[in-house]
């Protein structure tokens, strides 16, 4: 008898997964700097040209059967393919420098990969999976090799890294989990496993040694647990949770029609967060009302990122699918020097040249930012707020509205349409900026306070470190405390006060954050039914009742108990 094994990961996509082993192999080998002959150069560019055109078939024949996040994330993988320095830059390496096909590719990709995987950015260090997945079914082409993957229904699917064509062809077979050794929560394999209902686990170290195919596995998205070979126990625990939560997920979506409010009719305001054009069919279906946090860092990283007319792009067609609803726009949060040009990498890029410090050296890119947002706010008048990241001091607060009042004049100059009233509201997220609160609060027109980075930043652990990952406790009372400062700083003013953290999303947080008085909640779509359905089975009186005896906690794990028994 081969013994029960329990891994842990990341919980990427809710629900539980119930099926057999299947291990996909990582396909990428490298390839060697071959030459060629000068009277090779012609079939050689041929074959490289056939190898573009017959990949990017194979993804619009898959868009066609496919809408919504899926046919976003094929476009996606179709424009790169169809990138012109790309492809300039692998010709060259064939005519100029006389590589074989395969490895002008191989090269060429890997040049974008690196930089890509030195960003300090998850989300570009997640696209490299794409670009590595493109490059070797590019290679794989030009010669003349194909790779079949011969899943069953109900596999659990244990990969290094998914890309997102096969994640979409794994979806098709009705696999039952996804377990994954790398890849982020901002991947193109995780967002299609949240939208098309696929549990995921993701940064397990599993062993390929220590498991066979065709073994039953349990994947716990709400958790992060992997367990394999369970006992019989353990199987019938997880078969009655399956069963229960597609029962509750069901009656959830019966009230995303209902009115937001408790149940003694005390009204809540449950908006999305949204960073990818992908996520947007999910706002209408999962009962948003607007978006409450609009990430920008997308188009930070495209070719035309710096235009404010793919800015102006973008943006629209997140507020028309809010459906006339508010949109919170939050302007550029990257991180780290090397995302816009310079080289000195920084030691600690979670404390360095990150959110407004770095607008405030780039005049360019802030000004380019402010003016997208105003343009758009002139076609959207009453629509559109501006959220700004990072700040610590009210110096930099008086420089970004001077940044923002010289925009506005120019445009106005200039008989451009904008909504001169538009509301600029400031993240929470540095422990200095909810001390001084009250302060903050005499000068913008709302808070929004995002739970994961003030966590990261009052206890000073980073969130990304597996080592101290324990040491992160969204629910340490410095943190209860500190949002409720902000609220008292806010109130003497009358600023309305927001969270759009990890916090928001989950049901007994959200329900104590009611209870501190804080009724605007901004989180992931996935989330939205399951919170709405908790807050509107309780009254306001129950969640202040939770929320004092939280804040009146003296550790994370008396707080933890707490939410756990809150009925």
């Amino acid at each position: 008898m081969r013994s029960r094994i329990e891994l842990t990961g990341i919980p990427a996509s809710r629900g539980i997964g119930l099926g057999n082993a299947y291990i996909l192999e990582d396909n990428t080998e490298d390839v060697s700097p071959e030459k060629i002959q000068t009277n090779e150069v012609e079939g050689h560019l041929d074959r490289f040209r056939r190898s573009i055109n017959y990949l990017r078939e194979k993804f619009e024949r898959l868009k066609k059967s496919e809408s919504g996040e899926v046919a976003e994330i094929l476009d996606a993988q179709i424009e790169t393919l169809k990138d012109p320095e790309l492809n300039k830059s692998i010709q060259h390496k064939i005519k100029n420098e006389l590589y074989r096909s395969e490895y002008a590719i191989y090269s060429t990709f890997n040049e974008y990969i690196h930089v890509m995987e030195n960003a300090d950015s998850e989300w570009l260090n997640d696209r490299t999976i794409d670009l590595i997945a493109i490059r070797d079914q590019l290679i794989d082409i030009v010669r003349n090799r194909r790779r079949e993957t011969e899943v069953t229904e109900n596999s659990v699917i244990f990969a290094s890294n998914i890309s997102p064509t096969k994640m979409i062809e794994l979806s098709r077979q009705n696999i039952a989990g996804v377990v994954m050794e790398k890849g982020g929560l901002t991947s193109h394999a995780v967002i299609l496993s949240q939208s098309l209902d696929i549990p995921c686990v993701i940064n397990v170290k599993w062993n390929r040694k220590k498991l066979l195919k065709g073994e039953e596995v349990f994947v716990d998205g709400d958790t992060g647990k992997v367990i394999i070979r369970p006992d019989e126990r353990e199987s019938r625990y997880y078969r009655d949770r399956k069963e229960e939560q597609e029962r509750l997920y069901q009656e959830s979506l019966k009230i995303i029609d209902q009115p937001s409010e408790t149940r003694c009719g005390s009204p809540f305001h449950l908006q999305a967060n949204v960073e990818f054009l992908e996520e947007l069919p999910r706002i209408e279906k999962h009962g948003a009302h607007g978006v409450g946090l609009l990430r920008t860092e997308t188009i930070l990283f495209q070719k035309t990122g710096f235009d404010v007319e793919a800015q102006l792009k973008f943006y629209r067609e997140v507020v028309q699918a809010s459906g006339g609803s508010e949109v919170t726009i939050r302007l550029f949060d990257a991180g780290g020097d090397k995302l816009i040009g310079d080289s000195d990498l920084e030691a600690n890029p979670f404390l360095g040249w990150r959110g407004i410090r770095m607008l405030l050296d780039r005049q360019d890119l802030l000004d380019n930012q402010l003016e997208a947002i105003y343009r758009l706010s002139g076609e959207f008048p009453g629509q559109i707020k501006m959220l700004v990241p990072m700040i610590s001091c009210m110096s930099e607060l008086n420089k970004l509205k001077k940044a923002a009042e010289n925009i506005r004049t120019k445009l106005e100059k200039g008989s451009v349409n904008i909504d001169s009233e538009l509301p600029i509201g400031i993240m929470i997220e540095v422990p200095s900026a909810a001390l001084l609160a009250e302060q903050f609060a005499e000068n913008v027109d709302f808070f929004s306070i995002g739970t994961n980075d003030l966590t990261q930043y009052t206890l000073a652990v980073d969130r990304g470190n597996e080592r101290i990952s324990d040491l992160f406790q969204p629910n340490h009372p410095a943190v209860w405390k500190l949002i409720q400062m902000t609220k008292v700083g806010a109130d003497k003013h009358g600023v309305p006060v927001a969270v759009c953290g990890e916090m928001a999303s989950k049901p007994k947080e959200a329900a104590c954050l009611i209870g501190m008085g804080i009724n605007s909640l901004s989180m992931t779509t996935s989330a939205l039914p399951a919170v709405k359905a908790f807050l509107c089975d309780h009254t306001l009186d129950e969640m202040q009742l939770l929320a004092d005896s939280v804040l009146s906690a003296n550790s994370p794990l008396e707080a933890e108990k707490l939410l756990n028994q809150f009925v």
